[in-house]
């Protein structure tokens, strides 16, 4: 039976990465925190990223092409689910656009990422 507190920490932990650490561009604290070292992210549409260093600045990148200054604001996780140590998350911007997050975690932390916007 999957532990259903860990999907919750997890949860939790990825509306603080997304309203903390994304939103206030807290790339090096909130935002580093929460992913692993050697973390693999595939941005649909984008390379593939290998490591934390490389997710940074593939997203300071993202930043920059849609105008620069603070990220797009997430503002709302309306749907989110996890099963053992993967969660969903659908994350809504104030534009009203949205993306999907499925993430793997280990030990508190993302170790793969998988974004479709």
């Amino acid at each position: 039976m999957p532990d259903d507190d860990a999907v919750d920490r997890n949860l939790q932990g990825m509306d603080e990465l997304d309203f903390v650490g994304w939103n206030n561009a807290d790339w090096t604290g909130v935002f580093a925190r929460y992913h692993t070292d050697d973390v693999l992210v595939d941005w649909q549409g984008q390379p593939q990223t290998h490591g934390i260093e490389e997710h940074i600045e593939a997203m300071k990148s993202y930043v920059e092409h849609t105008g620069g200054g603070a990220p797009p604001q997430i503002t709302s996780h309306p749907i989110k689910f996890g099963s053992g140590e993967w969660t969903c998350v659908v994350g809504e911007f104030a534009s009203g656009a949205r993306m999907v997050t499925v993430a793997k975690w280990h030990a508190g932390a993302i170790s793969e990422e998988y974004i479709w916007a």
